[in-house]
């Protein structure tokens, strides 16, 4: 089993890291996420049925833990970081992220990080993990329909906020 969490751990580590940033928006939480993720892993691993995906699994206890943490209450509304380097690493860990629209990236994210949970989790695990609407349905154990009404009351929302972004700069 050990020799299993290291090879887990080595392979599917960044992605449960940016999974983890999505929900989170700070290292701080989500660095505790990540851990209270692998450790629930390790925990319930006999209940793993080998037939799924391990990434699926894991992503589903992650956002099970996320959903379920009491931290979700003192999520703030924007992003502040501890430092130009936490900063330049969250710019980073975004495709095509440069000095000319970083500004957009941030508000952005600030924006999906301020979505109620049931609307940020859908968009996080749609546009940053790539799941499909099927995926999405299962690992919430929601029907199809609700995650696409999700996913688009989430864009409406982030577009409506988006333009008033605009307007005021």
């Amino acid at each position: 089993m050990r020799e299993d969490f290291e090879n887990y751990t080595l392979r599917y580590g960044k992605d449960l890291t940016r999974l983890c940033l999505s929900l989170c928006g700070n290292t701080q939480d989500a660095e505790d996420l990540f851990q209270e993720t692998w450790c629930r892993a390790i925990k319930n691993y006999q209940k793993y049925d080998s037939s799924m995906p391990f990434d699926k699994w894991l992503f589903a206890i992650c956002v099970n833990t996320y959903k379920n943490s009491v931290r979700l209450f003192y999520n703030k509304k924007r992003i502040h970081f501890k430092s130009d380097e936490e900063k330049t690493a969250f710019l980073n860990s975004i495709p095509d992220a440069n000095e000319d629209n970083s500004d957009d990236y941030i508000e952005l994210h600030g924006i999906i990080l301020s979505l109620p949970k049931k609307l940020k989790i859908v968009i996080a695990l749609y546009y940053f993990k790539d799941y499909g609407i099927k995926d999405i349905a299962q690992l919430l154990k929601i029907p199809e329909g609700t995650v696409k009404s999700r996913l688009h009351n989430a864009k409406a929302e982030i577009k409506r906020r988006l333009e008033i972004y605009e307007k005021q700069r």
